[in-house]
């Protein structure tokens, strides 16, 4: 199901030049673009978040910076591909290694031995090979394994290469959200540093007619330095803004590999944000049944129940040590003086006296119940987060919700109120100054709680939605 968010308008004209630059805020399903991702399979549809821009006079540090706009399906693809990915790859490789090693009988061993040579009397004239008398001999050995061991140890390997399979999914999934996150960070960041620049041009262009007001007499040299340190914060929060988003960006590159500068990223505004296509969060009856059957489809979930089955076979193929493996063998002898042509058959086995591998099956059975605690331990742990993710998503949509409905709102009327009273000399400017600075904090905290729940339905999406494991075929 498609979830729409509607906030208010945000923009608000102030009077003394204070103009705010951050417009309405809203998702369309009507221009939702698909965005394909691997791990898990995703389609960007649903809500498109469409920030207004701030206003095209807000001041900058620097206009003339070059700028990289990214696009979430680059981050998001880019995301599959960073360290912590490629170690889990490699590790999933590793396993598959582990399943040749295990997928094949004992080698055969070839043997060859010269024997009965007389130090004493001499080995006679002639050729090493063909006349002294030397008891050469060539042969081959080869264990016949019983009790099914190869199949078990085969076995074994598999479920614990199926297992790294599904680590491997996990960890595309976890580094997804970790860079969805960080990519919504930084447009929040983004946005609160055209928030404050606007904010502090204002402010200077207030502070510059405060000054010519001041040398006309038309105002006191007591509020001609309030606003002046006003001003002075307004920069100096800009300067702060800005650190916000040059640090939000740093965070987003220790998690993607991109081109450019991290310094020159900006978010590109109408992206499609990710959101749930089968579970609506908001329908509770819903959305608990979707944590019941999102816990078992988990990847982390699925990896441990492989190593539960891995286990289980470990234990059967301890058990089948009791079952002792033979070793046949042959050889040919060539003793000149004797026979050239000397056949040799043997058989060999280990003795079972005193000892019948309980060590190796004490251990095989602890660690099965090792496996399967982890496995209670981990089901309880994914229901935990996925609750959690839920009530994130129910709680950023309230909070978002009473921003957008009534806190900013309100905050905007008494700013209204404290101008037009200021205006006709019915306010102190210290009172309108908190005003201000009331209202321009309650829409930093909106954007912020729009980021929020933002962050917690992709979260949701990524953590309830089908997914693929990757391709072993194309992992390099």
């Amino acid at each position: 199901m498609h979830q729409k968010r509607h906030f208010s308008t945000l923009k608000t004209p102030l009077i003394l030049g204070l103009t705010l630059g951050f417009g309405s805020i809203y998702f369309s399903n009507s221009l939702a673009q698909p965005l394909q991702m691997v791990s898990p399979q995703t389609s960007l549809t649903g809500e498109k978040q469409s920030f207004a821009q701030a206003n095209t006079q807000a001041m900058s540090a620097n206009p003339l910076a070059p700028k990289t706009f990214l696009q979430l399906a680059d981050v998001l693809n880019a995301a599959k591909a960073n360290l912590d990915v490629g170690m889990a790859r490699s590790q999933t490789l590793s396993a598959q290694g582990d399943l040749l090693a295990a997928d094949h009988a004992p080698l055969p061993v070839l043997s060859s031995r010269a024997s009965q040579m007389d130090a004493q009397n001499g080995m006679g004239a002639g050729s090493i090979l063909n006349d002294k008398r030397i008891d050469k001999s060539l042969g081959i050995d080869w264990t016949w394994e019983r009790g099914d061991k190869r199949t078990l140890r085969t076995q074994t390997a598999k479920n614990l290469l199926s297992a790294a399979q599904f680590d491997l999914s996990d960890t595309l999934i976890g580094q997804q959200i970790m860079a969805y996150n960080a990519f919504i960070d930084l447009y929040a960041a983004q946005l609160k540093e055209e928030e404050f620049f606007a904010i502090a041009e204002s402010y200077q262009k207030t502070n510059d007619t405060a000054l010519i007001r001041l040398k006309n007499g038309d105002l006191s040299a007591q509020e001609a330095f309030r606003i002046s340190i006003e001003n002075q914060r307004a920069q100096a929060d800009a300067q702060s803004a800005k650190l916000e988003r040059q640090t939000a960006a740093l965070a987003l590159s220790q998690l993607v590999r991109l081109k450019d500068s991290p310094l020159s990223w900006r978010v590109q505004a109408g992206f499609v944000a990710l959101s749930s296509t089968k579970s609506n969060p908001f329908n509770l009856e819903d959305a608990q049944a979707q944590v019941e059957k999102a816990v078992l489809l988990r990847p982390d979930v699925v990896a441990a129940m492989q190593r539960e089955k891995a286990a289980h076979t470990a234990l059967d193929l301890a058990l089948s040590l009791k079952k002792t493996d033979l070793t046949w063998g042959a050889s040919i002898d060539h003793y000149p003086g004797t026979s050239n042509r000397l056949v040799e058959l043997r058989v060999q086995m280990p003795l079972q006296v005193n000892y019948g591998f309980a060590g190796e099956i004490k251990r095989a059975q602890e660690q099965l119940t090792q496996a399967q605690l982890m496995t209670e331990k981990i089901k309880l742990l994914a229901t935990t987060e996925l609750q959690t993710l839920l009530q994130n998503v129910l709680t950023a949509k309230d909070r978002s919700e009473r921003y957008d409905g009534i806190i900013l709102p309100q905050a905007k009327k008494v700013l209204e109120q404290a101008e037009f009273a200021y205006s006709k000399g019915a306010l102190t400017l210290t009172d309108l100054l908190d005003a201000r600075r009331t209202f321009r904090a309650t829409r930093i905290e909106a954007i912020a709680s729009l980021a929020e729940l933002t962050k917690s339905q992709g979260a949701w999406y990524l953590r309830t939605e089908p997914y693929q494991l990757e391709p072993l075929a194309q992992s390099h």
